[in-house]
């Protein structure tokens, strides 16, 4: 992502002109390069945010004026959208959400499934339509639907448990902000390369304050106060403090609530989720080589080697040295989201 948008800022300088917006960028980038990793896109977006909060009129910053800055910070935003926004054609035959989204209409329950994610896509919409799975994500209306607090805070005010519940924490590319009467809502329309959408950067807290993103925020919440409630997590590195916060939160004040976290790369020893892990025995962080289960670290290892579809999708064998038998020891494949929901899949099908 921060390739691309680097690709496109470069795009704002005429051939053939001293490239300003190229030099601007690089001048960012030496001036938040993180001491222990590369420089990101959130890293230069919150940069261009600060300067374009500090610059006064006729005033220039990295050599861009206050017009060149708002251009620069709208030049990142469209990309992000764009890079989330691809063309349908280009989406391979089957998705893996399709697979989770039959899971969702296969298994019973006596509660909605709710979905609670921060990707700006459609992917999920998108397969929830293809599997006829109705679906409510706090939208109501008939010609632009408009966001509803009070679908999310009443229960007479939603749909029954039938309807799976999705909610975009982050906003979404078919999102837009509308006026309508002199009075701002945010509305759902089609894709578009805008969208109304939390942005990789510092502000991502206070952003995250306003509406209505603290009304998805305290569905969370919420729903992690009820005393039966799990959540799976995939796909979520536990960077953003504020759901940090709000999940943490929960654990620490009930011991019933449950979060098994499934982790792409294993957290560092270091890393807040590990930290918590060791502290809080219903939370599991579950990585692919080990994971925290009841406050402790440990390898996998499978006591018992055997097949079986649900195991093979899930757990990936260690091979074995030529003649020898497999130990058990091997990866937990379920932190790729890909993976998981091929493994919701298989749950699904006849034995």
């Amino acid at each position: 992502m921060t390739k691309i948008c680097v690709k496109e800022i470069r795009k704002l300088d005429p051939e053939g002109e001293a490239p300003r917006f190229g030099a601007a960028y690089e001048a960012i980038e030496l001036e938040v390069r993180p001491q222990d990793r590369p420089t990101n896109i959130e890293d230069i977006l919150s940069c261009v945010r600060r300067k374009l909060h500090a610059i006064g009129p006729g005033d220039t910053l990295c050599g861009l004026t206050g017009t060149d800055l708002a251009q620069l910070e709208k030049t990142i935003r469209s990309t992000i959208a764009a890079q989330v926004n691809p063309d349908p054609s280009s989406f391979p035959e089957k998705l893996p959400h399709e697979e989770f989204v039959r899971w969702i209409a296969r298994m019973p329950r006596a509660h909605p499934v709710e979905v609670f994610t921060t990707n700006y896509d459609i992917l999920i919409e998108t397969a929830l339509e293809a599997e006829r799975v109705a679906a409510f994500d706090g939208f109501v209306g008939c010609n632009r639907p408009f966001f509803s607090h009070d679908s999310l805070t009443r229960p007479e005010s939603a749909p029954g448990t039938a309807w799976t519940r999705l909610w975009k924490i982050h906003g979404s590319i078919n999102w837009r902000l509308d006026t309508v009467k002199g009075r701002q809502r945010v509305v759902r329309t089609d894709p578009h390369n805008e969208g109304e959408m939390i942005l990789p950067s510092h502000y991502k807290y206070d952003e995250s304050r306003k509406q209505p993103y603290s009304a998805l925020l305290d569905r969370l919440t919420r729903v992690l106060e009820r005393d039966d409630a799990i959540l799976f997590v995939c796909g979520y590195s536990f960077s953003d403090d504020h759901i940090n916060a709000i999940i943490f939160d929960a654990l620490e004040a009930k011991r019933r609530p449950h979060v098994v976290a499934l982790q792409y790369a294993d957290p560092a020893e270091d890393s807040v989720l590990a930290e918590r892990a060791a502290r809080f025995l219903n939370l599991m962080a579950l990585g692919p080589r080990a994971g925290h289960i009841g406050g402790r670290l440990g390898a996998w290892r499978l006591q018992e080697v055997r097949s079986a579809a649900q195991i093979e999708q899930a757990f990936q064998l260690d091979p074995a040295e030529e003649g020898e038998q497999p130990i058990g020891s091997g990866t937990l494949l379920l932190g790729d989201f890909a993976r998981f929901a091929a493994f919701l899949g298989a749950l699904t099908r006849p034995a």
